[in-house]
């Protein structure tokens, strides 16, 4: 690659990577949806323009090689450099907590808090166990894994830094020249200017849970006229605020958990299973461990099976003379529209006199009833087609339905072939023949192999900050 020969889809690199879509771009660079082509995997490739003053890939690499492996960290798995760019690919992920918290309307609810705040405090002790810090902890660099949406992993180690030197020793304290981070959530020694340790990013995920709960911060609408403005005025609130005020109509876990990070020493080990300790016993209150988007989507997955019939107006079932082809014959088309009319009468009557108004189900108003059977009614004599729902798989059946509430008696399948678990009656051998006939109607849904991958409506979001 050169610099007449920008990044654009279909760009092979290293002979093994081809590009996709860009998918995310920020200050320090930009994203790309990548297909491996040796391990025919997706993964994304993020690229930093080697003539920017301030570069911090290599930086990132050497964390993303240090992580290598270790639960909530993507894996890197290659990088390289041409005259343009400096580039590596890693896991590819899902979507980041600030886009999950948009969409769950603006907050989470106290559990997924709760959930969410045990499993960063445990992001934040293994990276810091391996003598880093961040130095950049906000929603835009939590992720969910596309496989497991309950696994939060953390990204973007741009600012992150050693605060352990090679010879084990803590970095001094000092005064820096700046504010590093995102000042919505940083720390007020951060806001002050000084050297951060692992207080800091502690200091700075209570914000974003308080955040997540709460759906904004006492300082989210400051207004200046310039950064420096904003940076202090969001200072003095930070500063002003009481615990109690911040923390006000939350359990006590979240006081206690400022208390104790406020209270940390520069050079002092925060107690983080103290820290997780704190949300686990609010925590014990709740009966399931889904998050919010999982419970979202469950909602929406729902939505889509289950239908209720009330809300989809009737169809009556006409008689198959309607799938005949139509003739060019005036007169015969008459007389097929006649017998058509005829039909439709006697299926009105045949419903009328088999159908429960409150249980008849059509052929195509399926649902699923909890704790509901359905066995045949011996006096029924129609050969017209029904269908029985049992385990959520449609079988044939040759009599009119009967519902009752017995779950004990029910349906089931065997090598696609239908049979009831009621005694066999005389009627039902004699019918035995047209049911095995009819078999092209039985429903098999184990041949469905899912969605074709369509990779221009493929949605991916991973963000750089």
């Amino acid at each position: 690659m050169d610099q007449n020969n920008s990044l654009q889809p279909g760009l092979i690199l290293d002979q093994r990577f081809k590009l996709l879509r860009k998918i995310g771009s920020g200050s320090f660079g930009i994203v790309y949806l990548t297909f491996d082509l040796d391990e025919k995997e997706y993964c994304a490739t993020k690229f930093e323009n080697r003539n920017l003053q301030m570069r911090m890939m290599n930086r990132e690499i050497l964390i993303l090689k240090q992580m290598k492996g270790i639960n909530g960290f993507p894996d890197l798995i290659h990088n390289g450099k041409d005259r343009q760019y400096s580039y590596y690919m890693s896991t590819l992920l899902g979507e980041n907590l600030e886009i999950l918290l948009q969409r769950c309307g603006g907050k989470f609810s106290l559990q997924t808090t709760l959930q969410l705040a045990i499993q960063l405090i445990d992001r934040l002790e293994v990276f810091h166990s391996m003598n880093f810090i961040h130095r950049d902890i906000k929603p835009e660099n939590f992720l969910i894994s596309k496989e497991d949406t309950s696994l939060v992993y953390l990204i973007d180690f741009g600012l992150s830094k050693y605060y352990r030197v090679a010879d084990g020793k803590h970095i001094e304290f000092s005064q820096k020249t700046g504010v590093i981070g995102t000042a919505r959530y940083a720390s007020i020694n951060t806001l002050q200017w000084m050297e951060q340790s692992r207080r800091d990013d502690l200091e700075s995920l209570g914000y974003m849970l308080i955040y997540f709960v709460k759906g904004e911060l006492p300082w989210s609408n400051v207004k200046a006229f310039c950064k420096e403005d904003k940076y202090d005025q969001i200072l003095q609130v930070k500063m002003g605020i009481p615990l109690s005020q911040l923390c006000f109509n939350l359990p006590k876990c979240f006081i206690n958990y400022f208390q104790h990070v406020k209270s940390l020493l520069f050079q002092q080990q925060p107690n983080y299973s103290h820290l997780r300790n704190l949300f686990e016993k609010q925590l014990q209150d709740y009966d399931h461990q889904l998050y919010d988007w999982e419970l979202k989507q469950m909602e929406k997955n729902t939505q889509d099976v289950l239908i209720d019939p009330d809300t989809i107006p009737n169809i009556r079932l006409q008689s198959e003379i309607d799938l005949v082809p139509p003739v060019d014959e005036e007169g015969e088309a008459f007389h097929l529209k006649q017998e058509n009319q005829h039909n439709v009468k006697f299926m009105k009557q045949l419903h009328e006199k088999y159908f429960d108004q409150n249980t008849y189900k059509q052929q195509d108003e399926f649902f699923l009833q909890k704790h509901t059977s359905i066995e045949p009614k011996s006096q029924a004599t129609s050969k017209q087609n029904n269908y029985q729902i049992s385990n959520h798989t449609l079988i044939q059946v040759e009599s009119q339905p009967y519902i009752h509430n017995n779950p004990i008696q029910f349906t089931k399948r065997k090598d696609s072939k239908s049979y009831t678990s009621f005694k066999q009656s005389q009627e039902h051998k004699e019918n035995r023949k047209f049911r095995l006939s009819n078999d092209d109607y039985d429903l098999d849904m184990a041949n469905d192999d899912g969605p074709n991958l369509d990779l221009k409506n493929l949605e991916v979001n991973y963000f750089l900050k």
